[in-house]
């Protein structure tokens, strides 16, 4: 059945957005180049803050801005807005993750398929994030946040 209409769901139910601090950890804070990059994979990394975080990670939401606002004596935002429900699309790295399967942080912005554990199967880990559709050719997958 062919059909006029594309289905796009990213940021679906994404709203409201929860108000965070930035990680100012180097190469874990997110900057305005991050995000027009398309490098907003987070982790809660501290009390009321995200980064980055570390490759394998359990991924908590995209990160959709940052304030102008820096942090005292760093280059680092103050604060940002964080998707961390309904349907975010993310950049991914390395394999591409499958429909149905599990995503982490890779440490760098972007989301990988989530590693194997040695009671679950690689792509099935017990991660936040659940792929609904992958485009390979744009490196990007669309992942329910909850």
């Amino acid at each position: 059945m062919s059909s006029r209409f594309q289905i796009d769901n990213a940021g679906i139910g994404g709203t409201p957005f929860l108000t965070f601090s930035v990680d100012t950890t180097e190469d874990r804070d997110f900057t305005q180049d991050d995000l027009d990059d398309n490098l907003t994979a987070c982790v809660v990394s501290d009390n009321d803050e995200v980064g980055m975080g570390a490759a394998g990670d359990k991924l908590f939401g995209k990160v959709v801005w940052v304030s102008q606002e820096l942090q005292s004596g760093t280059a680092v935002p103050a604060l940002c807005a964080v998707q961390a429900r309904g349907v975010a699309r993310f950049k991914f790295s390395a394999t591409a993750p499958s429909v149905n399967q599990m995503v982490e942080v890779d440490g760098a912005g972007k989301v990988r398929k989530a590693a194997a554990d040695e009671d679950i199967a690689a792509g099935g880990h017990l991660m936040r994030g659940q792929v609904i559709a992958v485009d390979t050719a744009a490196t990007t997958c669309d992942v329910w946040l909850g």
